[in-house]
């Protein structure tokens, strides 16, 4: 049994970030078995240390440690893991008959790569439309500890009129963008007919946005839509491997 350590959410059935549904995605297509422990985001750090997990980063004062989710404990080998491609690199390793390859062999700086890549042109930038109201449905104590943490990279004020049709606008056009990476790909997936970890960092980017705005909303409905209906057939691919364990 492997335990995902992740972040609640007041919603049933709805836990995670970005980063912790990468993860998840991850686990589940390898068909293994895993329960979430969920963790409050002021609680990460304690119990990151009580578990034996390594620090993920610095802080912004480029000294102390930074931990955060998601972290797997593989029960089975002892193993603790942070950080979502470790956690991939991990399970291709361990469980290499389970699923698909993840990471194959000599692509760990791609995918590394396409995922900064995704962050720069999509995450980043999408922060100010999606992160205000995706952070006020967290649990109290993680909403506030998430404020603390965003409030110097990005404003959390819902924004309205105007700058969200311009902040939607950008959206549709960074879409686009990822969209002619695709070109030429023998495949529906980043690496071809079979997913791998740079598809999950799709995956996740999208059931943020659709779990922000609802997956009944016209604004979901409409990205579903978007450059021949690619995100929308992207996540019904994924939707097998959407299981919260």
């Amino acid at each position: 049994m492997i335990t995902l350590y992740d972040i609640p959410f007041k919603e049933v059935d709805s836990p995670g970030t970005v980063t912790t549904w990468r993860a998840r995605y991850c686990l589940n297509l390898k068909n293994l078995p895993y329960q979430t422990v969920y963790v409050e985001g002021p609680d990460i750090e304690t119990v990151a240390k009580e578990i034996g997990a390594a620090p993920t980063g610095l802080r912004p004062d480029e000294v102390s440690p930074k931990y955060t989710v998601p972290i797997i404990q593989d029960h089975s080998t002892g193993a603790v893991v942070s950080n979502s491609p470790e956690i991939a690199a991990y399970l291709d390793m361990t469980y290499p008959s389970s699923g698909p390859v993840l990471i194959p062999a000599g692509t760990m700086v791609l995918q590394l790569a396409f995922t900064d890549a995704i962050g720069e042109a999509i995450e980043y930038l999408m922060k100010p439309l999606f992160y205000p109201d995706f952070v006020m449905k967290r649990n109290d104590r993680t909403a506030a500890y998430m404020r603390e943490r965003l409030s110097g990279i990005c404003s959390l004020e819902a924004l309205e009129g105007g700058e969200r049709e311009k902040m939607w606008k950008t959206t549709k056009e960074n879409l686009g963008r990822m969209n002619k990476w695709f070109e030429g790909s023998e495949g529906d997936f980043v690496m071809g007919k079979e997913p791998c970890f740079a598809d999950t960092v799709i995956s996740a980017f999208l059931w943020l946005i659709r779990n922000t705005v609802g997956r009944e909303s016209a604004e979901w409905k409409d990205i579903t839509t978007w450059n021949d209906g690619r995100w929308g057939k992207h996540m019904e691919r994924f939707k097998p491997y959407e299981n919260v364990m």
